[in-house]
């Protein structure tokens, strides 16, 4: 779901940036977990966000707890969330360092 970001409430536009970053608290409590996980894309969606990760193995439920219990932990931690502007044409340092993030 595109949605222009002229059109988006205040509130909308807070979710949205809560959703991300939320993503990215679980793809570094995947991580964690698993060390050669490859990252794909984690958008925030309209309800909610995913990521996709390439895993040695699939995730079963037995899985989300303990990620749910490091996602807890990471926010406990209350490091800083720095938003930066990226685009295709001038990616960060990471996507250029994880190649399957912009496939």
């Amino acid at each position: 779901m595109v949605v222009d970001k002229d059109s988006k409430s205040g509130e909308e536009e807070e979710l949205e940036k809560m959703r991300h970053s939320a993503a990215h608290v679980m793809a570094e409590a995947v991580q964690s977990i698993f060390p050669d996980v490859r990252f794909a894309i984690g958008p925030a969606i309209a309800n909610g966000f995913y990521y996709d990760f390439d895993l040695p193995r699939s995730l079963t439920p037995d899985d989300l707890p303990i990620i749910e219990a490091k996602m807890v932990d990471i926010i406990a931690s209350n490091v800083a969330f720095i938003r930066e502007e990226v685009t295709r044409e001038k990616p960060d340092s990471y996507s250029l360092r994880n190649p399957i993030s912009w496939s």
